[in-house]
């Protein structure tokens, strides 16, 4: 096998996208639309952990810095020739920088996770 690994994950249905998009009428589609509650794309603990660990050395830490590179770093260019390629740009980068916000958001709630642990004594 060549490439990388990709894990199996348990993703939605199908049948509930589709009943979601097309099955609810309208209702169905305000809901795919609706946005996303910030405490839902908070990692699970071990994933917090995991990249905060990361944080704490050369190699993790050089990952970390590239992906901030690749995203919240990277300048503006949200000029269009129309107003609505303009705004189409931003929404682009706005999904570009989310990425690198909630793995800050991440390593930041590693970071409680593992001064908890410690006073706690389990560290």
């Amino acid at each position: 096998m060549s490439g990388p690994f990709v894990a199996a994950r348990a993703g939605q249905p199908l049948d509930l996208l589709e009943r979601a998009s097309a099955g609810n009428g309208w209702e169905g589609l305000e809901q795919l639309f609706a946005p996303v509650v910030e405490g839902e794309l908070q990692p699970p603990d071990r994933v917090a952990m995991l990249l905060w660990g990361m944080h704490q050395y050369d190699d993790g830490r050089e990952l970390i810095e590239w992906l901030m590179d690749i995203t919240l770093r990277q300048p503006l260019r949200a000029t269009g020739k129309t107003f609505e390629e303009t705004a189409l740009l931003t929404a682009t980068r706005q999904g570009i920088n989310g990425v690198g916000e909630v793995i800050l958001k991440a390593i930041a709630k590693g970071k409680e996770l593992a001064d908890q642990r410690k006073s706690n004594g389990a560290g």
